[in-house]
């Protein structure tokens, strides 16, 4: 079971290189990352963009990406497009986002789906390395649904499962996040997290168990619990393995708490034909190293058939 991020640079290092297309890898801290993981051995990178851009970043941080396949192109979503049908078609295992509005990449990757006819919905779980906690969690989903009905929360939750699965954990505990402790007022939140909960005990969203706590607080202080004098006295042992938001702002607010915190975030989305790496722009290369080595252990699980 995967534990935390040095396990996935761990077993990225053994399963590695992975062929990985990066789109518009225009930014020092992406190119020094793309550097970095193929001097490691984890990748063989496909390199599209803007030529003149590409080469000058290069150059500052000292990697000579001649030797590698570079597409030439300067319109962001045919760059977006080029990459996800590389990886639709076969001819890359991983693709990652490079200095590129997410947006595009999303786009790209819900035409390949339908035109795959996977009937895969397209989700996003950015994924956090908490101290003191023996697992990853994710928050589902921050980048793609933004008020999803209660038949596309049953997709995200789904591909949320199928990740974990994916990661080792055989039952992940899932919380479904709601502004009510008890039934009432058609709280669409609150009677979503009902339906998803005799679901999950029919076994119709994979194996997981959805807990019964639907707040922060109640997950980890209990029912009428107290607030604790220290966060040190909070039991991390009761962290889900993944938050389901109820809309988008929610999941990307929350996810993106790391900034404040001890905490290392990647995000990614899992395609019916691979990962998807969503570093934002903002990242430094360290984080997107960490991103890029998550998208080659999950397309090697994906290509073992690991479900």
């Amino acid at each position: 079971m995967i534990r935390s991020l040095s396990d996935i640079s761990r077993l990225a290092l053994e399963k590695g290189p992975k062929k990985l297309a990066v789109l518009a890898p225009e930014d020092e801290e992406f190119m020094l990352a793309v550097k970095r993981s193929w001097e490691k051995g984890c990748i063989e990178p496909v390199l599209i963009g803007d030529r003149d851009k590409m080469a000058r970043v290069a150059e500052t941080v000292g990697f000579d990406i001649s030797r590698f396949e570079q597409i030439v192109e300067h319109d962001r979503q045919t760059v977006s497009d080029l990459g996800i049908g590389m990886l639709f078609s076969g001819d890359v295992s991983v693709v990652s986002k490079g200095q590129i509005t997410t947006s595009y990449v999303y786009r790209s990757i819900i035409r390949a789906e339908a035109k795959a006819a996977s009937g895969m919905t397209v989700t996003v779980v950015s994924i956090w390395e908490v101290p003191g906690v023996d697992h990853l969690v994710g928050f589902t989903d921050s980048g793609v649904n933004i008020r999803p009905d209660f038949k596309t929360k049953v997709e995200i939750l789904r591909n949320a499962v199928f990740l974990c699965h994916l990661l080792g954990y055989e039952t992940p505990g899932i919380a479904v996040l709601s502004g009510r402790r008890t039934f009432g007022e058609d709280l669409p939140s609150y009677t979503d997290y009902e339906s998803l909960r005799r679901m999950a005990g029919s076994g119709c969203l994979g194996d997981c168990e959805i807990l019964e706590a639907t707040s922060i607080a109640e997950i980890f202080l209990g029912a009428g619990g107290r607030l604790k004098e220290s966060v040190n006295e909070i039991d991390l042992s009761k962290t889900p393995h993944i938050f389901l938001a109820p809309c988008l702002d929610t999941a990307n607010i929350l996810a993106k708490l790391d900034l404040a915190m001890d905490i290392k975030r990647c995000s990614i989305s899992v395609t019916s034909r691979g990962a998807v790496c969503i570093p934002a722009r903002s990242d430094l290369s360290s984080a997107i190293e960490d991103q890029i080595e998550m998208g080659v252990v999950v397309a090697d699980r994906i290509q073992e058939g690991v479900r």
